[in-house]
């Protein structure tokens, strides 16, 4: 089998990714079946050391500067994430490395022979990856595996696991159409990584969150706060705010599970080098410049608008946006409108994606002042505003960032 047949292979099985209405339920998404699976596939992940992030926004930046820095202290260390940009391979990764097209190709091999012969539950796209995630790092001997939870967090596929930390990265409005349209709903469902004998970290968060954090966390010992672990770096060492902070919770979990970690020259070394794609991501056009950021919450927006204004204070935003469905729209549009001097909405996925004219109605009805343009086809918006002289912001989604970080500058 070669790598696009196992890509075909792995497209077979159900995916929610894509779709507009997840059925999110316990019986949709049953971890029983995930462990049970698991069991008859032979793969013994009980005795992994996981570190596992959930979260709003974040939680794959925090993820990749752990990892980063474990791997860089001799530790043999893997990573799962989600989704990709650019291959499914990316969601695989050890020792600073993607998992090789040919090991996932003859894994996934392997995995369908045994399901062809063997009566096991049926598994979702996601969980069919978070098996060979998990049997990829088993039969590599990682000392240290790293997870992103995909969404949410107490039915995600990685919470099969029982970790050596929990980590809790900023928690906001989003996916409300799935988890729930109160923080309170959403936080139900991302503490529920949170295991009985396991330490938490919580990072930044509202003074509201915080409050509703602690009372559903009251009486456990274990539960930490970024806040107690003081740095000597600031957002002066990053080149954006959110850059620091998922720094600053990486650098406390690592404090936190060991009394060695980290040395914040080392530190701060090893984070400058961690890139990853669409991530304040700012790369050179034939005429301008492109940033491109995943930014689809309140605060990612935030941190995103901030940026722009500090690394490029003298210089008018153009931005290109679509955004999927279940996000807090209008407050999302109030915070680029302030800054940009045209937006221009555009579509990223058919079913998922909200209508490029209904976001440019809901600009106008937030009352925003710059100028409003609407091209629903986003390769050619991106074509027709990567030709004129100037600084272009792609943000909204990952689906469009990964579609246009394709494309050739």
């Amino acid at each position: 089998m070669n790598f696009e047949k196992a890509k075909e292979f792995l497209q077979s099985f159900v995916s929610y990714e894509g779709v507009a209405k997840i059925p999110y339920s316990d019986k949709t998404f049953d971890l029983q079946k995930v462990k049970d699976f698991l069991h008859l596939y032979g793969v013994e992940y009980e005795n992994l050391k996981c570190i596992h992030v959930a979260g709003s926004k974040g939680k794959g930046t925090t993820c990749a500067f752990i990892a980063n820095y474990l791997w860089k202290d001799g530790y043999k260390v893997g990573l799962y994430t989600s989704p990709h940009i650019f291959e499914v391979t990316e969601r695989i990764w050890m020792n600073g490395k993607d998992i090789e097209k040919v090991k996932f190709a003859k894994m996934v091999e392997g995995l369908k022979k045994f399901i062809e012969k063997t009566e096991c539950p049926k598994l979702t796209y996601f969980e069919i990856l978070t098996v060979l995630a998990l049997k990829y790092f088993v039969d590599e001997k990682v000392d240290y595996a790293v997870f992103e939870v995909g969404l949410g967090g107490r039915l995600d596929a990685t919470n099969v696991v029982k970790p050596i930390l929990s980590i809790l990265t900023t928690v906001e409005l989003e996916h409300t159409d799935v988890l729930g349209d109160t923080i309170e709903k959403i936080l139900n469902e991302k503490l529920g990584i949170v295991k009985d004998g396991v330490p938490v970290l919580i990072g930044y968060q509202s003074k509201a969150t915080m409050k509703i954090i602690g009372k559903k966390l009251k009486g456990r010992k274990d539960v930490y706060s970024v806040n107690d672990f003081e740095v000597k770096f600031s957002g002066k060492d990053f080149s954006d705010e959110a850059r620091f902070k998922n720094a600053h919770v990486a650098f406390a979990a690592l404090k936190l599970f060991s009394k060695k970690f980290p040395a914040e020259k080392k530190f701060l070394k090893i984070a400058d080098g961690v890139k990853l794609p669409g991530r304040f991501d700012a790369r050179k056009s034939s005429k301008g410049t492109v940033v491109f950021d995943m930014a689809h919450t309140e605060n990612s927006i935030d941190n995103l608008v901030n940026g722009l204004k500090e690394k490029f204070p003298k210089k008018n935003f153009v931005f290109l946006f679509a955004l999927m469905k279940g996000k807090n729209v209008e407050a999302i549009l109030k915070k680029i409108s302030s800054i940009a001097e045209k937006i221009v909405f555009t579509s990223a996925h058919e079913v998922r994606g909200i209508q490029p004219e209904e976001l440019k109605s809901i600009a106008e009805k937030v009352g925003a002042k710059c100028e409003l343009e609407v091209i629903g086809d986003c390769m050619k918006a991106f074509d027709i505003l990567t030709k004129k002289n100037q600084l272009l912001v792609v943000t909204g989604s990952h689906f469009l960032v990964g579609k246009l970080l394709k494309k050739k500058l």
